[in-house]
């Protein structure tokens, strides 16, 4: 099997093992003359997300489930809230949404951080700019895994809320598996025999998790999270009904991965959560980072990272299907799928695509007066590099343009002579900034400026003209 580059998956779950000061030896820079940066906040505790209502930005921690608050520029001591999350791998506080006074949170629910999952939930809280109140659910997703639990949220033009729910290392319909070959895997990809979760598989592992639940310790469904013995300190981990809640979710996790036909419902796939609909807006999705809106078209763009090759900037259409497992990266016609039961979703390539993944993340939309010269392009972060690239859109706002020869086929390829995996081309036409670090979010604030979040290193990076 294919040694796979480092995915953002593999770069959080081993930095996060590393102390907060660790960070890129080299600083932060921009490609283009006309911008500074400035470190807007720095230390910060694993930092994934942010957004604005007016001036307010609001900062998820993902393993804390903190949600910080900085008013006029300054940090305030205190969290707003303070959520408790199941933070294995890419579980925890994941994603963030504003419309008015209205703020939406994806997070991976637990009784206590660092606890087992009960799934992945969507919140509405409203701001009253001190702080936030009439918490009510909005939707209940799947999140029993350790990896692509999604979390990527944006509002459209007309305030409908949608999320972004990972493919959860599932292989059904909605990945484009007839279900008659579908089954739960140990490893990703279309499974081999070998590596498929037989039903004896799952007996044990949810026997283990039984055991583990009755003796009171700390573990997901399928007990890979280290154990927690007891403690004075965590009067949780004494608590009886801790057993009960760890029983109940690994009852979950087995009839999820037995009983359900291979259509795992609600994940790989992006969803209208507010206002509800019974249809997916979109299907096929591995692991995004990342979704946002044209503010002049109104058209969804979302990021789309791959295993071992492409990472994809997908302009998502209502009914799309964006290929996985099935499709990787760029496809000729002759190798649309036909979705078993899904006929109207309808298959699209990429809008670009980069063959060596680079970890892509967050994308936004140059808005307001300090960046009028890139009106009309789409900025993109990675986390493999802590680059920032900037795409220009074409007249319809559909697509990219570019200069360059070497991007007209809308991928930046590998180099066939360099065994150690770099690109063939520069990719100096569509570099913007480098070295930030793992970048988990990206956005332009109400007062114009472009803001990074450094995950690694706990710091918000200001851009701005110089």
């Amino acid at each position: 099997m294919m040694i796979k580059i480092f995915s953002f998956f593999i770069l959080l779950f081993f930095f996060l093992l590393i102390p907060q000061s660790f960070g890129s030896e080299k600083n932060p820079e921009i490609l283009i003359d006309g911008y500074k940066i400035e470190k807007y906040v720095t230390g910060l505790n694993v930092p994934i997300a942010i957004d604005f209502i007016d001036s307010d930005m609001f900062v998820l921690q993902k393993n804390d489930g903190i949600v910080h608050l900085i008013q006029n520029d300054k940090l305030k001591k205190q969290p707003i809230l303070d959520l408790e999350v199941s933070n294995y791998g890419e579980q925890g506080l994941l994603g963030i949404t504003t419309t008015n006074d209205k703020i939406y949170l994806f997070f991976t629910e637990a009784f206590h951080d660092g606890g087992l999952s009960h799934g992945n939930k969507i919140y509405e809280y409203t701001w009253d700019g001190e702080k936030l109140s009439n918490k009510k659910l909005i939707k209940s997703l799947p999140g029993w895994t350790e990896a692509y639990n999604g979390g990527a949220m944006a509002h459209d033009l007309k305030n409908r809320i949608f999320a972004v729910s990972g493919s959860q290392f599932t292989f059904g319909a909605l990945q484009n598996t007839p279900l008659d070959q579908s089954a739960r895997c140990f490893t990703e990809g279309i499974c081999d025999d070998k590596d498929k979760i037989t039903f004896s598989d799952s007996i044990e592992k949810t026997l283990s998790c039984v055991n583990v639940s009755f003796r009171h310790y700390t573990t997901n469904p399928f007990g890979w999270q280290t154990e927690q013995p007891e403690s004075a300190d965590n009067p949780f981990e004494t608590n009886p009904f801790n057993v009960v809640i760890n029983l109940n979710s690994c009852l979950q996790a087995f009839i999820f991965h037995n009983f359900s036909n291979g259509d795992w419902k609600d994940v790989g796939v992006v969803l209208q959560v507010k206002p509800p609909i019974d249809s997916y807006h979109a299907i096929g999705i591995r692991n995004s980072f990342g979704i946002t809106f044209d503010p002049i078209t109104g058209n969804l763009w979302m990021t789309e990272n791959g295993p071992d090759k492409f990472d994809e900037i997908n302009l998502v259409d209502n009914k799309s299907n964006l290929g996985w497992a099935k499709h990787i990266g760029p496809v000729d016609e002759e190798s649309v799928p036909n979705v078993p039961g899904y006929e109207e979703y309808v298959y699209k390539n990429p809008e670009f695509s980069w063959e060596l993944p680079v970890g892509i993340t967050a994308l936004d939309f140059a808005e307001g007066p300090l960046f009028t010269k890139y009106a009309g392009w789409l900025f993109v972060a990675d986390s493999n590099h802590g680059n920032i690239y900037l795409l220009k859109l074409n007249k319809e706002r559909n697509g990219f343009e570019f200069q360059s020869e070497h991007l007209k086929d809308l991928t930046v390829n590998i180099d066939p002579n360099n065994t150690h995996g770099n690109f063939h081309e520069s990719m100096s036409e569509i570099m913007f900034g480098t070295n930030f670090g793992l970048i988990s979010d990206l956005k332009f604030g109400p007062d114009g400026a472009l803001y990074a979040v450094s995950l690694i290193e706990g710091t918000i990076y200001r851009i701005t003209l110089g």
